[in-house]
């Protein structure tokens, strides 16, 4: 797999983008701020398959052959991007057990990605990013968070949680994008209150 110049523009912005929505002064909570990073990278994912899901709704769990076969590519660029930054892994820490993952995050999966997803497009958009590109992309982005953050929680478990939020990221239905916001380009009245 290659990371364009692009890809790596834009996981830097969706980590200033995860700092701005999540953090006070960029102090976050790690637990949160990786799950919405990584969820982030599997609704991306997610979407990339195309699966016809309109009469679900937003939270929605959906098996999918692809999850299951492309959602661990998120996991492999994630431990590859770590093993750059030079985290190292207790191998024997990780796994899917609640113990091991750490703290609770403080947004569900759907706060999580309506907190997030919309200006996650802009920015995958704004560098010509394709949804799978823009999901390495956010990969990247939440494997910088768990560095960030591991001072705080270990890297363990902050690897814990994104593994876990890739998952349901990209088993999740995601909320629409743009059925509650106004288009950036049509200003509401200021006395307009809906």
């Amino acid at each position: 797999m290659h990371i364009s110049a692009a890809q790596n523009k834009a996981a830097g912005e969706l980590v200033d983008l995860v700092a701005i929505k999540l953090g006070s002064g960029r102090a976050v909570h790690s637990e949160t701020a990786i799950a919405c990073t990584a969820r982030l990278a599997g609704s991306l994912l997610f979407r990339s398959f195309g699966l016809s899901v309109q009469p679900e709704q937003p939270g929605t769990v959906v098996l999918s052959n692809e999850a299951n076969e492309e959602g661990r590519q998120l996991i492999s660029i994630m431990s590859a991007m770590l093993q750059q930054f030079g985290v190292s892994l207790n191998q024997d820490m990780l796994g899917g057990e609640p113990s091991k993952r750490g703290g609770a995050p403080e947004l569900s999966v759907i706060e999580s990605l309506a907190l997030l997803q919309e200006d996650a497009m802009h920015i995958a958009q704004n560098n010509g990013l394709g949804l799978k590109e823009a999901a390495w992309a956010a990969t990247m982005a939440a494997a910088f968070v768990v560095k960030e953050c591991a001072r705080n929680i270990g890297p363990e478990v902050g690897f814990n949680i994104a593994a876990y939020s890739f998952i349901e990221g990209c088993k999740t239905v995601p909320p629409t994008i743009g059925a509650k916001s106004t288009p950036l380009t049509e200003k509401k009245p200021w006395y307009k209150l809906w």
